[in-house]
């Protein structure tokens, strides 16, 4: 649910007002929704506990459109808890605590989110606060779209066969691949030497790759698309997609160092099956009728 658009028209009257409230100074009173006051220095805070440095200067421009945001957040916000009242929603101390640990790790660490708050002037009533705010959301979220998230066999299906052949099940050719990186092409041609004389890739990755997100798992990158495959450096999916299953390249050079690549297998490309596409489409479908 985005509750920018969901917010665009109801609040498109207030525009002017938030602008010109905005520009006062002090603790003033910046939009009141049900009898209940936001003032500038709560919306400031939330700015600040929310963006921290990214936020910018007060006074900049950027700071002043990320205040203009976070308004129409906590008027939304409160909106969503008179109706999440209305309808019995209740948050406990221990669901509050638990969402506060869960920032906490988020953080990095109870040091370092406590620093958050400090510099965001942010009291732990304040904070329990804020997480309640936030699960009053998730609640009446999943009370709103309870019925809207069933979506049986009979209604994928139905979309699967509309859009069948539209290529919306189109899986493109996929490679499975692994690699070995290294920082200068002496050492990649040594490798080179060993793997033609029979040496096992995984065994070479582990000892020498310096990519320390797949050295462990043997040079390891999982299966990706042919084309377009996300890889950063160019050369590295042009050196890819020249190779046959079972191939290893030569040495290549990036902006990374010199890399050893080899293509364990290649997936053709196919229509998925509705079997296969089943679990995709419900997902995809109780996303669209919770948003709407």
């Amino acid at each position: 649910m985005k509750k920018k658009a969901i917010i665009t028209v109801v609040f498109a009257a207030l525009a002017l007002v938030i602008a010109v409230l905005l520009t006062g100074c002090g603790d003033a009173t910046v939009a009141t929704v049900n009898g209940q006051a936001i003032t500038k220095s709560q919306l400031d805070r939330e700015v600040k506990f929310r963006y921290g440095s990214q936020a910018g200067d007060p006074g900049s421009s950027q700071y002043k459109q990320l205040e203009t945001q976070m308004l129409d957040t906590l008027i939304t916000q409160q909106i969503i808890n008179a109706e999440a009242q209305k309808r019995g929603i209740t948050v406990s101390d221990d669901e509050i605590n638990k969402a506060i640990d869960q920032q906490k790790q988020a953080a990095g660490g109870a040091d370092k989110f406590k620093k958050k708050m400090s510099d965001a002037g942010v009291s732990d009533d304040q904070l329990s606060s804020m997480m309640k705010d936030n699960i009053y959301f998730q609640k009446l979220l999943a009370d709103v779209t309870r019925d809207a998230a069933n979506v049986t066999d009979q209604q994928a299906l139905d979309y699967y066969n509309q859009h069948k052949s539209d290529g919306t099940f189109q899986a493109p050719e996929q490679r499975q691949v692994r690699h070995i990186l290294v920082a200068d092409q002496a050492t990649a041609q040594k490798i080179e030497a060993q793997l033609k004389s029979g040496a096992d890739f995984a065994t070479l990755a582990k000892q020498y790759s310096t990519d320390t997100a797949s050295k462990d798992k043997g040079g390891e990158l999982g299966t990706v698309p042919s084309q377009n495959s996300g890889f950063v450096p160019p050369a590295f999916e042009q050196a890819m997609e020249k190779l046959a299953a079972g191939q290893t390249s030569d040495p290549v050079k990036t902006q990374l160092g010199w890399h050893i690549i080899q293509v364990e297998k290649i997936i053709p490309a196919a229509t998925q099956t509705f079997a296969q596409a089943k679990d995709q489409i419900k997902q995809q479908m109780q996303q669209d009728n919770q948003q709407q």
